[in-house]
Order: structure tokens, then sequence, then C-alpha cells
């Protein structure tokens, strides 16, 4: 009887747990986060930097900085590549 109990208790716990989590939000990957302009182009584009000294201290002559294509500009806005 009591093996039955805790077999039942057990099993409406992971259901419980199972639902609750297929229920949670997670947060979306790419609108929660931030846009970085600044981009290190080498094998792979990685938009991690926020100014172009942070992005040319990254490559350090191994690679180049380009713009993120991807942040909204100000109209009228040069962008150097």
């Amino acid at each position: 009887m009591a093996l039955k109990y805790l077999v039942r208790l057990a099993t409406k716990t992971f259901v419980v747990l199972g639902v609750g989590m297929s229920l949670g939000t997670a947060a979306p990957a790419f609108s929660e986060s931030p846009s970085y302009p600044w981009c290190a182009q080498g094998s792979i584009i990685r938009c991690w930097y926020m100014t172009r000294e942070q992005c040319e201290e990254a490559v350090n002559y191994h690679g180049f900085c380009v713009t993120d294509p991807n942040v909204p500009r100000r109209s009228g806005e040069k962008t150097r590549g």
C-alpha cells in the first residue's frame, strides 16, 4: 500500500513540475539581447563591441571591425566599415 502511494505521489510531483516548466516563460534570445554597433569580422562575425576602439583592441590586426547591420541607424547617419 505504501509503495503505491509513493509511486503515485512521485508521478504527480513530476507531472506538476513538468507542466510548470513547460509553461514557464523563457526570454527570447534575439529580442532581449542588446544590439552592439561594432562587429569583429574574421572567420565569423562577432557583434560584441560598443565602440570601434574596443573592437580594434579585440581583433589586434587579426580581423576587421565593421558596423553591425542589424543595429537601427538614425536617418542620414554615415556608417564606416
